[in-house]
């Protein structure tokens, strides 16, 4: 990312490093509404987990990249990429504070220019984004245009109380 960071007209993106963990991402991560949506169990987690998690990402050769608001640098959400360089794909998973900001919106707005910026410094050609069918804002915003629903991986998880199999959608968009 030159200088760091990418910017949109409302945001700047950063990959996060272990001295960059938000209140904000440790709330998203302790409320139960959200990560029930997302099939996660809610917990709660002190700053130094999440900046293990972020240092074992590192070490893995996953990039967390965070979204914050230009004008208030206020954290509104997080990119999680891993990249496949043998067949040039690049995987997604997303959350954006969904109580704050409309996740579509943000996510139309970001991803243009993150997945330009990856296509341009790691060859990356394809982004496949895999989505959980309880996780409706995030089904909302692939659903459009340019992403393409890919298919359906029927009963692909166990919803997180284990009492049933969910689908997970899959969307793709080449680069």
């Amino acid at each position: 990312m030159p200088d760091g960071q990418l910017q949109t007209r409302r945001f700047v993106l950063r990959i996060i490093g272990p001295d960059d963990v938000s209140d904000e991402w440790l709330r998203w991560f302790s409320d139960s509404d959200l990560m029930r949506q997302r099939n996660a169990h809610a917990v709660k987690l002190k700053r130094a987990d999440v900046q293990r998690y972020i240092i074992a990402a590192q070490r893995q050769r996953r990039l967390v990249i965070g979204i914050y608001e230009r004008h208030s640098s206020r954290h509104v959400g997080l990119y999680e990429l891993q990249i496949n360089p043998e067949h040039k794909n690049l995987t997604i998973d997303v959350i954006v504070d969904p109580w704050r900001f409309d996740p579509h919106s943000v996510l139309m707005e970001t991803d243009a220019v993150l997945l330009a910026h990856m296509a341009k410094a790691y060859g990356v050609q394809k982004a496949v984004a895999k989505v959980v069918e309880t996780y409706s804002s995030a089904l909302r915003h692939f659903g459009h245009a340019p992403w393409i629903k890919e298919g359906v991986l029927r009963f692909e998880r166990t919803s997180v109380d284990g009492s049933r199999r969910l689908d997970v959608v899959q969307f793709g968009m080449l680069l």
